[in-house]
């Protein structure tokens, strides 16, 4: 089918989208989790979004390996493979739960924060599941 190979090689383009935000994507939650660990040990700062040390460390390291494990599983997923599909899935499930957990736990963790890792989350769920991503991945 010519519709399939618009992307890289024999790669549907919405594979290729989705491998290259899923890197944007760890590599945001890299920074984030930085920037948690970074806040965790400035008491001006935790005092403007009224969390403790602990929280924003927990959180930030959270955030930080998430980051790693999604910039690495997303390079397989640009090689195609259907494990690191199912583990990319997963783990923006994950990465929504760890937005909705920061939501309700953290307090002062912003709100526009969440909203656009949980859309970007969905966002590529959304693009790994549709019917040519899914016969490209069973083809492998």
């Amino acid at each position: 089918m010519a519709e399939d190979k618009q992307g890289i090689g024999n790669m549907p383009v919405g594979v290729a989208f989705v491998g290259v935000l899923s890197i944007l994507n760890g590599i945001a939650a890299i920074v984030i989790g930085g920037l948690w660990l970074w806040a965790s040990g400035d008491a001006d700062v935790l005092g403007e979004v009224d969390t403790s040390a602990d929280e924003a460390t927990i959180y930030g390291w959270t955030a930080l390996v998430l980051g790693v494990i999604i910039v690495l599983v997303s390079v397989g997923l640009l090689r195609g493979s259907r494990f690191a599909r199912f583990l990319v899935l997963t783990l923006m499930v994950l990465r929504i739960g760890a937005d909705v957990f920061a939501l309700i736990m953290v307090d002062g963790y912003s709100v526009v924060q969440a909203v656009i890792g949980i859309a970007w989350a969905l966002l590529i769920i959304v693009m790994l599941t549709t019917r040519k991503a899914s016969s490209y991945f069973l083809q492998r």
